[in-house]
């Protein structure tokens, strides 16, 4: 990790050499100017190198008007705390307009500029590494909002205004961009990208390759719904080539660093709530009390990693009662089942957060409530230390944005195997996942591997037993599924996209605590389309609601909860 880190450092110079955001212009200069910057005279790998940088940047959540974007996931699954009390005015257009902005008017763009210049100089390489972040990109504007722009788009002045194409066939599109840029890594151009312009894979082309195969298995897993057949052929093709992420030195993520200016490299969520205090950021208390009280086996292994609790008990002796902790002067939601559902302080022990949908004001409490921890915003590792968190704190925000990591391809294996009978073995990948997360995890800061507090392989082994006991257990296959997907659920902790996902097409976890209001409205299926689409498309109308579902989420499960 240490390279890694050293390695992002030395592409911060590349920085100040490209422009970051594209912009639009009305050139008034009928002759043309050669020492302008224009893309038939731009440097191909400077121009990657920027797609890359706002790649991260777009799914780092890196805005400056403090929008929701992509965190609205998060927040729907119960790891972050949504504010309610209803699932219609949670979310306002205007919280993604970045995510459509840096998406179409950021890097995408760039990327079509790349596609054109590589091809006239047989730099298939380029145009590889471009497709599959191309790809990505439109598979997860899919997942957020349906139906998206891409047929008509980035055409210029020949069409201010592209027509919204059907989702379906943008992920058919995503698919074919990826068998394209197998094709063409596979080519032996002229010049390969360089390896200190490329912050994910430093170079190594194989890496790419693996990476494409497994967004493959990433889209083939989201739609099998649609058609189990062709997602079961399609899976067990990659499983018999067998090139796919199943190593952490083949995992897709952002990294950070340390450096706090000019430019700051941190963990975005690591300024957001290390830096930027008070941020309002709770976490979810249905994901703590999961952690916390979830396994018979003990606490889950991970927890003191993933998030950090900045006093001991709630509310403290000096706190302001109700004004710091609302809560406290409300009663046990009656559709709460009180076995399961946390609720204001039922944990105890200084896990304070909030749940499904409290639509309380913000009190004085950023420096009590419970936050981020060492993984993987780069944090503090809970050691019952009970301080409050700074710039200084943990490892300084040099954490990662785990976008496809080998655990995630373990439980999307797992997950094919028990529902389309693939040609792997659920229990094996099961574990595989499970091992392949905590050693993640356990390992990303060396800092706590002697501390009194770390959990140790006999802490792995008790939850592995547990889990697995739990699966070979399980009665139906529906269940054999939520022990796959509450795994999944729990590895994917930072991952803006995969819990929201899986959570639509499965409805698992089975157990999510309700929005503190009963009757919270219909589930988000899909978000609104940004302010800045509407406001400046005429061919893109707001949705008739959130309930519409983009087309792979065939699951009749009711999450109307």
């Amino acid at each position: 990790m240490k390279i890694a880190y050293k390695n992002l450092l030395i592409l911060l110079a590349l920085i100040f050499l490209i422009g970051l955001e594209s912009c639009e212009s009305i050139d008034l200069d009928v002759n043309d100017n050669p020492n302008s910057a224009t893309p038939a005279n731009s440097d191909i790998n400077l121009l990657l190198n920027g797609a890359m940088l706002n790649f991260s940047k777009w799914l780092g959540e890196e805005d400056e008007d403090n929008r929701i974007g992509f965190e609205a996931g998060l927040e729907l699954v119960r790891m972050l705390h949504m504010y309610g009390p209803l699932y219609e005015n949670a979310y306002e257009p205007g919280d993604f307009d970045d995510v459509w902005r840096q998406s179409y008017g950021g890097h995408l763009s760039d990327i079509q500029t790349i596609k054109e210049l590589a091809s006239e100089n047989d730099l298939f390489h380029h145009i590889g590494v471009a497709q599959i972040l191309e790809s990505y990109t439109l598979t997860t504007l899919v997942d957020y909002f349906g139906d998206v722009p891409y047929s008509t788009a980035f055409r210029g002045s020949d069409e201010f205004n592209p027509t919204l194409d059907d989702d379906a066939e943008v992920y058919a599109i995503a698919l074919s961009l990826l068998d394209e840029a197998i094709l063409n890594l596979a080519e032996s151009p002229p010049t390969s990208i360089a390896s200190t312009g490329d912050i994910f894979y430093f170079g190594d082309i194989d890496k790419w390759v693996t990476l494409a195969n497994t967004l493959k298995l990433r889209i083939y897993s989201n739609t099998r719904l649609v058609d189990p057949s062709v997602s079961q052929a399609g899976i067990n093709a990659l499983l018999a080539e067998g090139n796919l992420i199943d190593s952490p030195q083949e995992d897709f993520a952002v990294l950070y660093g340390t450096n706090s200016s000019a430019p700051d490299i941190r963990h975005p969520q690591f300024i957001n709530n290390y830096q930027n205090t008070p941020s309002g950021e709770y976490m979810n208390m249905y994901f703590m009390n999961l952690l916390v009280n979830g396994f018979s086996s003990g606490p889950d292994p991970r927890t003191r990693y993933y998030i950090y609790r900045q006093v001991s008990d709630f509310p403290e002796a000096n706190a302001q009662g109700i004004f710091d902790f609302p809560c406290l002067a409300e009663s046990y939601p009656l559709h709460y089942d009180p076995d399961v559902d946390a609720f204001c302080t039922s944990i105890g022990s200084g896990y304070w957060g909030r749940i499904h949908g409290d639509a309380q004001g913000l009190p004085s409490d950023s420096d009590k409530i419970t936050t981020w921890g060492t993984y993987p915003i780069g944090g503090k590792f809970d050691d019952d230390s009970f301080t409050a968190v700074g710039n200084s704190s943990g490892m300084g925000g040099a954490g990662i944005n785990p976008i496809l990591l080998s655990s995630f391809v373990y439980f999307m294996r797992a997950e094919a195997a028990l529902m389309l009978g693939t040609s792997d073995d659920a229990t094996t990948m099961l574990e595989a996942g499970i091992r392949a997360s905590m050693d993640k995890v356990l390992n990303f800061d060396p800092n706590t591997l002697t501390n009194n507090f770390a959990s140790d392989s006999e802490d792995v082994d008790s939850y592995v037993a547990e889990i697995l006991a739990d699966y070979t257990d399980a009665a139906s296959d529906e269940e054999k599924l939520n022990v796959i997907m509450t795994q999944a659920y729990i590895a994917s902790w930072g991952n803006v996209v995969e819990a929201y996902n899986s959570y639509r097409r499965t409805g698992m976890p089975l157990d999510m605590t309700p929005t503190q209001l009963e009757n919270s409205g219909a589930f988000i299926r899909s978000f609104k389309y940004p302010s800045v689409a509407i406001d400046n498309n005429p061919n893109i109308s707001p949705k008739a609601n959130q309930a519409v579902k983009v087309f792979w989420d065939l699951n009749s499960i009711d999450l109307d909860f």
